[in-house]
């Protein structure tokens, strides 16, 4: 009978026990839903990763959800959205003066992320993209001076960017992912 006792109240101490630590777990869950919402917060919010090299961009889509493209204040823009990572990488468009001098003649002038000459004649980024003429490109007709002002076009890029990164591309959309 006194083994029986001795059970039961070492039941009864470990119960209590249990009773403790699952109220401390109930504690702790909710000021943690009180900090970060009721998801967690802090999980939720993807980090933003801007790369430079185009190798290293491409190396790191796995499992990517969406990919986004635009061309803003001539900087060529790819982010691409995986877990809880956005990675992202730049590229401004060669800057292209050209002057027409009094004897006929045209003077180029660049500036930028020109790596040789032909890229400027080829209207290319360096990781290979193709760019199309704005119109309207901006000038000073008084000077004979003309900016070339470059732009993309949505359904080539989509295209480019498929074959590229191996993404299908209706997970490829003209736009920005906001953080």
């Amino acid at each position: 009978m006194e083994v029986m006792d001795f059970l039961i109240n070492v039941l009864k101490d470990h119960e209590k026990s249990l009773d403790s630590l699952i109220t401390r777990a109930e504690n702790v869950l909710a000021e943690n839903e009180e900090k970060f919402g009721d998801n967690g917060g802090s999980y939720d919010s993807p980090i933003k990763i801007v790369l430079k090299d185009w190798s290293e961009f491409k190396r790191r889509l796995e499992n990517v959800e969406l990919v986004c493209f635009d061309l803003v204040d001539q900087v060529f823009i790819v982010s691409a959205k995986t877990r809880q990572k956005v990675y992202e990488y730049r590229e401004r468009t060669p800057e292209l003066t050209l002057e027409v001098k009094n004897d006929n003649n045209i003077l180029i002038t660049s500036s930028g992320n020109v790596q040789n000459d032909l890229s400027l004649l080829n209207s290319r980024l360096t990781i290979g993209l193709e760019l199309s003429y704005k119109k309207g490109a901006a000038g000073k007709p008084e000077e004979n001076v003309n900016e070339i002002i470059y732009d993309i076009d949505p359904q080539y890029t989509r295209k480019w960017l498929s074959d590229e990164l191996g993404i299908h591309q209706d997970y490829i959309v003209c736009g920005d992912i906001e953080l």
